[in-house]
């Protein structure tokens, strides 16, 4: 096995989990969500265009300073940003993203010792990252990676509104899960879950007896690699 650190039981989710998929629900404190999450919102602000750009500026968040409130309250109302109603795959709809290839640590206060704790889950410098920023009624539809375009395996970082993770086998669709991402959560696909599964991110909660809520916005981390083998703390 890849990935070697048994199935939290504080887990939420529905169904039966693929033995390649591996999660941590509360991996990083509320502290350190909101320093990923506002270093991931300064680097996608600034890619953004101009009038987002001035017209966010305009708009004060009061929130913004209280370091011991929810990470879901640094987004700004979701008119303050460009978001893209379909991506070129048709799979993601309302969202920003951006391929980041540096994190302003000179910034962010504390966001180092943040990163260097993300990195002790992946020994490697072969790493690509990518942000991806979904509205509040933003979804990505089932799919399955393409193998040609990253490694073996595939980390994320969820930070802001809670969403569910739905997995469900291409061989037969009656057999997968339903798990929901927390704010600060991390989880590793690799090896046949990547690619023998379709995964979603879905818009509505349904999640164990929900009755269909609509989601806020989140911004996801995600980091793909070559096959090394990783050894969770």
């Amino acid at each position: 096995m890849l990935f070697k650190r048994p199935f939290s039981a504080t887990t939420q989710y529905s169904g039966t989990i693929p033995s390649d998929f591996h999660f941590i629900p509360d991996f990083f404190s509320v502290s350190e969500q909101r320093t990923l999450l506002s270093a991931a919102l300064l680097r996608l602000d600034a890619a953004g265009s101009r009038r987002f750009q001035r017209k966010r500026k305009l708009f004060l968040n009061p929130l913004a300073s209280n370091r011991e409130g929810p990470p879901a309250e640094l987004f700004l109302p979701d008119d303050c940003y460009e978001f893209l109603q379909g991506h070129y795959d048709g799979v993601i709809h309302n969202f920003r993203e951006m391929h980041l290839t540096s994190w302003p640590t000179n910034e962010i206060l504390g966001l180092l010792p943040v990163l260097n704790r993300l990195h002790s889950l992946i020994p490697s410098h072969n790493i690509q990252t990518h942000l991806l920023h979904l509205a509040s009624d933003g979804e990505i539809l089932p799919h399955v990676d393409n193998v040609s375009a990253s490694g073996r395996w595939i980390l994320g970082v969820s930070l802001g509104s809670e969403r569910i993770l739905r997995l469900e086998s291409c061989a037969h669709p009656d057999e997968g899960a339903e798990i929901l991402l927390p704010s600060g959560s991390v989880y590793i696909q690799s090896d046949n879950v990547r690619y023998k599964y379709n995964h979603s991110i879905l818009k509505n909660s349904t999640f164990l007896g929900g009755i269909g809520q609509r989601m806020g916005q989140r911004i996801s981390i995600m980091i793909r690699v070559s096959s090394f083998v990783i050894q969770f703390p």
